[in-house]
């Protein structure tokens, strides 16, 4: 997206992050019309055009490398981030500390910073140095637990969860931009762990706080909820039912006359199998599209369980444009939001030389002589 363009246009960003928590956090800034820089280290010798989902979170971006570890670099960065508005890091607790990039040292030059520092388990307490990937943190929160079925062990969640936290860092950033606006810093301390543990609120006010409860497919307050095999191979519609009129609907589309006027919470065990056997007969004669459509005709919630090439067929979502092409990279998701087309981000992060005259020459001042210097040396890439 243009930096003259979308609700955060004028807003710079220094993304110094890694892994995926903090790279998506500065997409997502990128995705809202945010001036993001982001900041690796150069490597001499190393390039890459193979796609990953580092490259497709720098989409937007632009891309600079520099050495902090040498004076030269860390000045550098020091220097940069006195001209933005927000900083954002992942490290591990006492790394950015121990680089010299802490919020007490970026305030000297920029007491209006916000600064957003991303986690496993978040700063202080005993566990704050530990080091955690996504799947850390769905078993630390507590989902891996109760995912599954309940004679079976724990499931690790097939989600990136970091990408949670990273939403919330985004997020976390632009409230703290209404703190810059009055002058004063914002420090945010924000942990993955702790951005998980909210979609179990509900189990911690259950008696003996029954959180590791797994239950397959099913469900507290609806029934039926669940997978169920339709005709052909390995198709499967989603079903999840809340209330009493689309149970009422459903089991008049199933002709079953064994229950009338009940709520999914009222059915007995028995009443439970009994609508069970008779929607798994009824779905495994039925085609997916025709399941489907059958029961959105009634306003049930149905759906198929897609793949990843089901989705990248979908017509509804070539419509709202989805994808976008990047280069380098192919065709990548775009942001999850429509603003209006005005809006709509650019993909494509800025070549290497034009990120180099963007970050050193027009923000930072240098002549390009020193630029060069600075590349020969390995202080910036």
């Amino acid at each position: 997206m243009s930096v003259d363009t979308g609700p955060l246009a004028g807003t710079r960003v220094v993304d110094f992050t890694w892994a995926a928590m903090g790279p998506y956090a500065g997409y997502l800034l990128a995705a809202l019309g945010a001036e993001v820089i982001q900041i690796s280290r150069p490597q001499k010798g190393v390039t890459s055009t193979t796609a990953s989902i580092t490259q497709f979170f720098d989409t937007g971006k632009t891309c600079v490398k520099i050495n902090v570890k040498d004076p030269k670099g860390k000045q550098i960065l020091l220097d940069l981030t006195a001209q933005s508005d927000i900083f954002l890091e992942n490290f591990r607790p006492g790394v950015i500390e121990g680089l010299g990039f802490d919020f007490e040292a970026l305030q000297q030059n920029h007491p209006g910073l916000v600064m957003v520092s991303g986690s496993a388990l978040g700063r202080g307490g005993s566990d704050s140095s530990y080091v955690g990937y996504a799947p850390i943190f769905s078993a630390l929160s507590g989902l891996a637990d109760s995912t599954g079925f309940p004679d079976g062990r724990p499931t690790e969640i097939r989600y990136p969860c970091d990408l949670t936290s990273g939403a919330l860092m985004a997020f976390a950033a632009i409230a703290g931009l209404a703190q810059a606006r009055a002058g004063r810093g914002t420090y945010i301390d924000l942990a993955a762990r702790d951005a998980l543990i909210w979609s179990l609120t509900s189990s911690f006010a259950l008696p003996d706080q029954n959180i590791g409860l797994r239950r397959g497919n099913d469900h507290d307050s609806a029934f039926p909820h669940g997978l169920y095999r339709c005709k052909g191979e390995d198709q499967w519609i989603s079903i999840a039912i809340f209330s009493g009129a689309d149970l009422e609907s459903l089991l008049k589309l199933l002709e079953f006359n064994g229950v009338v006027g009940k709520t999914p919470n009222d059915l007995s065990p028995e009443e439970r199998q009994a609508i069970e056997q008779a929607l798994e007969n009824w779905a495994s004669q039925q085609s997916i599209d025709h399941a489907v459509s059958q029961l959105q005709s009634l306003k049930i919630a149905a759906f198929a369980s897609t793949d990843a090439r089901d989705i990248w067929e979908d017509q509804h979502l070539r419509a709202r444009g989805a994808f976008q092409y990047a280069q380098n990279i192919g065709w990548v998701a775009a942001p999850p939001w429509t603003l209006n087309q005005a809006h709509r981000p650019d993909p494509n992060t800025s070549t290497p030389d034009r990120a180099q005259q963007r970050v050193f020459q027009e923000i930072l001042g240098m002549d390009r002589q020193l630029i060069e210097k600075l590349i020969e040396t390995s202080i910036i890439g």
